[in-house]
């Protein structure tokens, strides 16, 4: 039985009960009322600037107890850490670039990855190991997630970075990150992580699984609007690894306490001494930050937070045992895991005839409002289900009963 809590969370979404079955918040979310309503009162005041101050947003939407503060805040608090270990980033991939930019690696060290993994968490490392030949290794796959043991194996005393997402985009399977973060932090290597497909669904605590970094976008399952994510970095991490990036606003001027003393005092230039701080936040390397971003994302994390992560969790694995079931019903491979203790909202079924079907099949469900995707990684994969906290048996229901009416 869904709670008061998640029927709240679903009123948000109205498009939900139009006839819209939505389940595809792993490809990119639908943007919650309030958040839409946030949004759109900070570009009315941009456009009228009423108290005819043009930098008004730092005040109301900046940094302490403004918006892009309570962002951190809230998203601090969903990982364990500290607001100043966040920073706002524009992506999933914004992130994992500043971290691997951070990372102290050299010719004849090595980076393991997971063959199946989302290629924006491998290209940082592929990239450099063309110009820098650094070595790339990856680890086999094992029911539908990185085969840990091989994963072990691959490393030796020339690994700086082990780099791996928190689930199988393409399968819904788990990553053992508790296991694989024993390793890194037992051995000193960087563990870089991609939290953007459970992030917001499972919840990620880095004082349990000590990760040197965490990256995700919000479009996915924190439902904010595009371009808003962030990027944790544990403290000592941060004192240590430095971007090839500076962003101007994430650090301050020497001789002043902050930006706005320094442009009032008419003295400052560019040969004045910036200080960043050993802080995950100062790895905003950007300028003038994405303001929209940020206010979205702040109301969008503090909403799915006001419906705690484990009753999210504990649905959407309800919900997935009800797919998985219907399928069987309906002759219909799933690759998911069955345990659901092994998967969080990813259910992945193949249809009888393959890539071609699964692809037509996906096209046949959109036409009927009904949105699920097609995602392979190296052959691996099949139709991709995304079930989320505003989900309802009905959607589940549904879907099935669309499956059941397709062709063979």
């Amino acid at each position: 039985m869904t709670s008061a809590a998640l029927r709240d969370l679903r009123a948000e979404f109205p498009a939900l009960d139009e006839g819209l079955c939505f389940l595809d918040w792993g490809a990119s979310g639908l943007l919650p009322a309030r958040t839409r309503a946030a949004m759109q009162a900070f570009l009315e005041k941009l456009a009228a600037c009423p108290t005819a101050q043009s930098v008004w947003m730092w005040g109301e939407h900046g940094d302490g107890e403004g918006t892009r503060g309570r962002a951190r805040a809230a998203i601090a608090r969903m990982l364990g850490a500290k607001a100043d270990d966040v920073a706002l980033v524009e992506s999933t991939t914004a992130g994992l670039q500043t971290a691997a930019e951070s990372a102290r690696v050299q010719e004849g060290d090595n980076v393991v990855l997971w063959e199946h993994d989302y290629p924006a968490v491998a290209i940082p490392w592929t990239v450099r190991a063309r110009s820098r030949k650094l070595e790339v290794r990856f680890a086999r796959t094992k029911d539908g997630a990185p085969d840990v043991d091989d994963l072990v194996a691959r490393i030796d005393d020339r690994t700086r970075v082990v780099a791996v997402s928190t689930i199988g985009w393409t399968t819904g399977a788990l990553v053992d990150l508790d296991a694989i973060a024993a390793e890194t932090r037992a051995r000193g290597i960087v563990l870089a992580v991609d939290a953007v497909q459970t992030f917001g669904v499972a919840p990620l605590d880095v004082r349990a699984v000590p990760a040197s970094y965490v990256a995700c976008g919000g479009h996915k399952w924190l439902c904010s609007p595009l371009g808003a994510g962030f990027l944790y970095a544990e403290p000592r991490t941060a004192a240590r690894g430095r971007p090839q990036r500076f962003g101007l606003l994430a650090g301050r001027p020497a001789r002043h306490s902050d930006w706005t003393a320094w442009f009032r005092s008419g003295e400052g230039g560019p040969d004045e001494e910036v200080v960043f701080p050993a802080s995950g936040a100062a790895l905003e390397t950007g300028g003038q930050p994405s303001w929209p971003g940020a206010i979205g994302l702040a109301a969008a994390t503090e909403l799915l937070a006001s419906a705690a992560t484990g009753e999210t969790l504990r649905h959407v694995r309800d919900l997935g045992d009800r797919l998985i079931a219907g399928l069987d019903t309906l002759g219909l491979e799933t690759i998911s895991p069955r345990d659901p203790t092994r998967r969080a909202g990813i259910v992945v079924f193949r249809a009888p005839r393959g890539r071609e079907q699964e692809l037509a099949w996906c096209d046949a469900l959109r036409r009927r409002r009904v949105a699920v995707t097609p995602r392979w990684s190296k052959g691996l994969g099949g139709v991709r289900v995304c079930l989320h906290a505003m989900n309802l048996e009905a959607d589940v229901d549904r879907l099935l009963d669309e499956l059941r009416a397709l062709p063979r």
